[in-house]
């Protein structure tokens, strides 16, 4: 007789889980400075001189 298919846990839903935790983290970082960038573009796109 053949003893038990021993498999280690699956890590695929673990990974997946630190990849979009990753993502979301990593877009809430860069938001602030999305939307100051933005935020210029928009002050020079209406003509004004003052943008800081």
């Amino acid at each position: 007789m053949t003893g038990p298919n021993r498999r280690g846990p699956d890590l695929l839903p673990v990974i997946v889980l630190v990849a979009i935790i990753g993502a979301v983290g990593a877009g809430l970082w860069l938001f602030p400075y999305v939307q100051a960038t933005l935020q210029h573009r928009d002050c020079v796109a209406v003509g004004r001189t003052d943008c800081d």
